[in-house]
């Protein structure tokens, strides 16, 4: 018996031994930070980096970098357990009072504009906050009976439930005037399309006029002719067609209002006169078919 375990022993070390290495190999697993994306995705691995707008980030077993928008990213968990909300969507948070339905009565809030254009000099950003802004301004002068939300307001609450402006429709209308603490919501769209250039010249010709002299403390026509001269300039214009969606929303997620028009002229801002002429024939406008 005594002989037999002796020689079991070599056997028992390698065993032993072997466990071990599996153990430590185990522990030494490196950790994996896990993004969760809006679209139910989870991705798995290392983030190098989060700057600005994007979070750089290589997958496990990989080497190449990738570049992720971070207006597609819900939340990331850490390797070290940590988790941080990128983008906050569905109930509201726990410290949000959720708005009750005689709060919200009578109340209007403009979202900012989503904008669609071919031209890349045009910053969606701050056109979208204009259109926004003049569209509060329309409703203010054309409309009654209805208590608006100043936009500032607006885009603060949008910014506290971590809501980019490229995920205003993450959410539905319902829970969208919820979260404002609003019954109408306005949904907005503009479509700017660059259609090309034109060129004008405008100035006056070069003419003879005839020269006028003093004589005697009269003035009299003398034989001799003076040059006009005149400056001519060419003028380059950018041409805009434009088209303005406007979609109302209520509290209870119903679309009571959705028209769309051309605008007239050709500039960048033509948009102005069809926000108007919408908003006077909105179900509060000065226009409405009662």
């Amino acid at each position: 018996m005594i002989r037999l375990v002796n020689k079991l022993k070599p056997l028992l070390c390698i065993i032993i031994f072997s466990n071990s290495i599996f153990v430590v190999g185990q522990s030494t697993k490196k950790a994996e930070d896990t993004i969760f994306m809006i679209n139910g995705e989870k991705k798995e691995g290392t983030i190098l980096s989060l700057k600005g707008n994007t979070v750089k980030f290589v997958y496990t077993g990989e080497d190449l970098e990738y570049e992720l928008e971070k207006a597609d990213i819900n939340k990331i968990v850490f390797a070290s357990g940590r988790t941080e909300i990128i983008n906050y969507f569905g109930k509201p948070e726990p410290d949000t009072r959720q708005s009750l339905p005689a709060d919200r009565k009578g109340k209007i809030a403009v979202l900012p504009f989503e904008l669609i254009s071919n031209d890349p000099s045009l910053d969606s950003y701050l056109l979208g906050e204009q259109l926004q802004a003049e569209t509060y301004l329309s409703i203010k002068k054309y409309t009654s009976g209805l208590e608006l939300q100043d936009p500032i307001t607006t885009n603060n609450l949008l910014a506290k439930h971590k809501l980019p402006y490229s995920s205003l429709k993450a959410i539905s209308p319902k829970e969208m005037a919820e979260l404002l603490a609003v019954e109408i919501v306005v949904y907005g769209t503009a479509n700017i399309r660059n259609s090309g250039a034109s060129t004008q010249q405008n100035g006056f010709v070069t003419q003879n006029v005839m020269a006028a002299k003093k004589k005697d403390g009269k003035k009299e026509n003398a034989n001799a002719y003076a040059k006009e001269y005149s400056s001519n300039s060419t003028t380059t214009i950018i041409n805009y067609d434009t088209k303005i969606i406007l979609n109302l929303f209520n509290d209870k997620g119903m679309n009571i209002y959705a028209v769309s028009r051309n605008s007239f002229g050709s500039d960048v801002d033509s948009y102005l006169a069809t926000i108007n002429y919408l908003i006077k024939r909105c179900p509060y406008g000065s226009k409405a078919k009662r």
